[in-house]
C-alpha cells in the first residue's frame, strides 16, 4: 500500500483512497451524506416546531400581508375552525379546482410547435399527468420536456408542484393540532395553506434557487438553445427553461417530477457532486426536521430523537444494502476475468455507486422518487434496498406527511407494545381507544390493498402483459414497483414496459388519487378522534414512546409490515430475481423462467 501511494505522488491520499477502497470509502460517503442532512434538519427542525405550535414565526412579520391578502380573498370560509369533514373536504375541493385548471393548460392550450416536431397530449396522459403532479406523485409516463410547451411547464405541471406540497403540510398543520390540543377541531385548511405557502415553502424555494443557479443549473425564460452535435455535426435542439426554480420546486416539494426525462441523472439539471448533495439536502430537510420537531412539539425531546434514530437505521441500512449490491455488481462480469469495479450501468461516473445509491434511497423514503441514475439497470439486491421505503409507505414521507405517516405507526406500535408489557394503552399522555387502534390499522393496511389489487389482476390476465418481455421475475418486480411507487405518491420509477397506455395510465391515477386523499382521510379522522380528548400527563402506565426499547419495537413493526403484507410479491419478483442472480438454490431458474 505504501508503493501505491508513493506513486501517485504527495498529496494525493484521498484520491488513492476513494480509489483503492472502494468499499470503505463508499460507507465514509452515505455516512457523510446522512450526518449532514442530520445536522441541518436538527437546526431548521425548531422552526417546524413553531408552525406546528401556531406560533408567530419570524418571517411572519413580513409575509401576514400575504396571509391576509388571500384569506380576505376565500372569504368567511378562511375564518371559521373546522372539524374534520369540513376540513377535508375543502382540502379536496381546493385540490380539484387546482386540477382542473392544470387539465385545461395541459390538454386545451399545450399544442407545442418546435423546431423538431408538433407535439400535444392525448386524453390518458393528460389525466394521469394532472393526477400525479397533483397528489404529488409526479410519476411522469413521458420523456420528452417539449412534450409541453413553456406556458404548460410552468403554470401547469410547476403550479401542481407548488399546490400538492404545501397542501401536504397543511394537512400535517391540522393532523398536530388535532393530536395535541384538545379543541374539537382541525384548524382552518385555507389558513393552513398559506402558512405553508408563505412561512416556508416559498421562502425555502427561494433559497434554492439561488444555490441551484450559483451551481451551474439554468435559469432562462428561453425555451430551447439550438446547437450542434458533435462529430456528426447535426443541428439540435436544447430544451431549456427555469431549470433552478423547477428542480427547487421539484426537491424541497418532494415532488421528483423531472424536466428532463433522466431527471437529476441529466447534466443541466444535476450538473456535480456538490448539486447532488444539495438536491438530496433539499428533498429531505423539510421531512427530516418535521419528524425531529415532534419531540419538542409534544415536549418529549426523547421522543423525537427516537423517531430521528428509526429512520436513520432504516436509511442506513438501505444505503448499505444497495451500495454493496451494486458494488458486488453482476456476478458473470465478475467471472469473465476482467477488470469490474461494480455495476456502473445507468449511473453518472461524476457520482459513483455510493452517492448514487444513498441518493435514490432517499428519494424512495421520502415521498420525492427523484432519480440521479436508472432504476431498471440497478441490480436485483441494490433494487431490494431501494425498495425498502416504498413497501413502508415512504416512512420519512413527503412535504408535511412525514409526521402523519410516522405517527400512524407510532400509535399502532404503542397499541403492541401496551399488550406486550401489560400496560393501558397510552402514550405521550394520551389514552389509546379502540377508535384510534382501528384506524391507525386500517391507514397501514390500505397501502398494500391498493397495490395488491391491482397486481393481481394485471398478472392473472396475461393479455394484459403480453408487450412485455422480460422475463417473469423481472416482469413482476417492475410491475409491482409501478403500483407501489403510485401507491405511495412517490413517482420514481423502474419502467421495462410501455407505461404510456390508456389502461396504466388510468389505473395508475386511481391508485395515486387512493393513495393521498383515501389514506390521508383516514389519517386527519385519527386527528379529529385526538382533538376531543385531554392529554392526562406522563403515567406509570403510559408507555415510554421515547425509549431505546420502544424505539427498536417500532422499527421492527415497520419493517414487518412492509414485509409481511408484500412478502409473497417479493418472493416472485426481486427476491427470485436476487436468487437467481447469485444461484442460490437449484431448480430456480426453472421456476424463474
Amino acid at each position: 500500500m505504501s508503493s501505491s501511494f508513493a506513486s501517485v505522488g504527495q498529496g494525493s491520499f484521498w484520491q488513492v483512497f476513494f480509489v483503492d477502497h472502494r468499499a470503505v470509502s463508499g460507507l465514509l460517503i452515505i455516512l457523510i451524506y446522512l450526518l449532514l442532512i442530520s445536522i441541518i434538519a436538527f437546526i431548521f427542525s425548531g422552526y417546524i416546531a413553531d408552525l406546528y405550535l401556531d406560533r408567530e414565526v419570524r418571517l411572519r412579520k413580513y409575509t401576514h400581508y400575504l396571509i391576509d391578502f388571500f384569506e380576505k380573498l376565500i372569504g368567511p370560509a378562511s375564518k371559521r375552525n373546522m372539524k374534520f369533514k369540513e376540513y377535508m373536504a375543502n382540502l379536496v375541493f381546493f385540490n380539484a379546482v387546482a386540477a382542473i385548471m392544470a387539465f385545461v393548460v395541459i390538454f386545451y392550450f399545450n399544442r407545442n410547435v418546435t423546431p423538431v416536431g408538433t407535439y400535444s397530449v392525448n386524453l390518458s396522459l393528460a389525466v394521469h399527468t394532472v393526477v400525479s403532479f397533483i397528489t404529488n406523485t409526479d410519476l411522469q409516463h413521458y420523456s420528452n420536456p417539449f412534450r409541453f410547451s413553456a406556458f404548460a411547464q410552468m403554470f401547469g405541471l410547476m403550479g401542481l408542484m407548488l399546490f400538492a406540497p404545501v397542501t401536504g403540510f397543511a394537512a400535517s398543520l391540522a393532523f398536530v393540532r388535532g393530536v395535541r390540543t384538545n379543541e374539537g377541531h382541525l384548524g382552518n385548511f385555507y389558513h393552513d395553506f398559506f402558512v405553508s405557502l408563505f412561512d416556508l415553502f416559498l421562502p425555502l424555494t427561494l433559497l434554492f434557487t439561488i444555490f441551484f443557479a450559483l451551481e451551474g443549473l439554468p435559469e432562462t425564460l428561453l425555451y430551447y438553445l439550438k446547437i450542434t452535435v458533435p462529430v456528426t455535426n447535426v443541428p439540435g435542439y436544447l430544451p431549456l427553461g427555469p431549470i433552478a426554480t423547477f428542480q427547487s420546486f421539484e426537491t424541497l416539494g418532494t415532488n421528483g417530477g423531472g424536466f428532463y426525462g433522466a431527471n437529476a441523472a441529466f447534466p443541466l439539471a444535476n450538473p456535480s457532486w456538490i448539486s447532488n448533495i444539495t438536491e438530496f439536502v433539499a428533498f429531505t430537510l423539510i421531512p427530516l426536521a418535521s419528524i425531529i420537531s415532534l419531540g419538542k412539539v409534544f415536549g418529549n425531546r426523547r421522543f423525537g430523537t427516537m423517531l430521528y434514530s428509526v429512520i436513520m437505521v432504516i436509511f442506513l441500512i438501505a444505503s448499505i444494502v444497495t451500495f454493496y449490491s451494486e458494488l458486488r455488481g453482476i456476478p458473470v462480469f465478475q467471472n469473465l476475468g476482467i477488470l469490474y469495479s461494480g455495476n456502473m450501468l445507468g449511473k453518472e461516473t461524476s457520482l459513483g455507486i455510493a452517492q448514487s445509491s444513498v441518493f435514490n434511497v432517499g428519494a424512495t423514503l421520502t415521498s420525492t422518487g427523484i432519480v440521479n441514475s436508472s432504476l431498471i439497470d440497478y441490480t436485483p439486491g441494490g433494487i431490494l434496498g431501494i425498495i425498502t421505503g416504498l413497501l413502508m409507505n415512504d416512512p420519512l414521507g413527503g412535504v408535511g406527511t412525514s409526521v402523519i405517516n410516522i405517527f400512524t405507526y407510532v400509535i399502532f406500535t404503542a397499541f403492541l407494545a401496551s399488550l406486550l408489557i401489560g400496560k393501558l394503552p397510552e402514550m405521550i399522555g394520551f389514552k389509546l381507544g379502540s377508535k384510534e387502534i382501528k384506524y391507525s390499522t386500517l391507514s397501514l393496511i390500505t397501502h398494500p390493498l391498493i397495490v395488491l389489487i391491482p397486481l393481481g389482476i394485471i398478472l392473472v390476465e396475461p393479455f394484459l402483459v403480453s408487450g412485455m418481455i422480460n422475463p417473469e421475475p423481472q416482469r413482476v418486480t417492475e410491475l409491482f414497483y409501478e403500483f407501489l411507487t403510485s401507491a405511495s405518491n412517490n413517482g420514481s420509477e423502474i419502467g421495462g414496459f410501455a407505461t404510456n397506455t390508456a389502461l396504466f395510465n388510468y389505473l395508475d391515477s386511481i391508485i395515486m388519487l387512493l393513495g393521498r386523499y383515501l389514506i390521508l382521510g383516514i389519517q386527519l379522522y385519527i386527528a379529529q378522534i385526538f382533538s376531543v380528548r385531554s392529554p392526562r400527563g406522563e403515567s406509570p402506565n403510559t408507555v415510554s414512546v421515547g425509549s431505546s426499547y420502544f424505539g427498536l419495537m417500532l422499527f421492527g413493526v415497520m419493517i414487518g409490515i412492509g414485509l409481511l403484507s408484500f412478502f409473497p410479491v417479493l418472493a416472485l419478483g426481486p427476491l427470485l430475481s436476487f436468487a437467481n442472480d447469485l444461484h442460490l438454490f437449484a431448480g430456480v431458474m426453472v421456476f424463474g423462467h
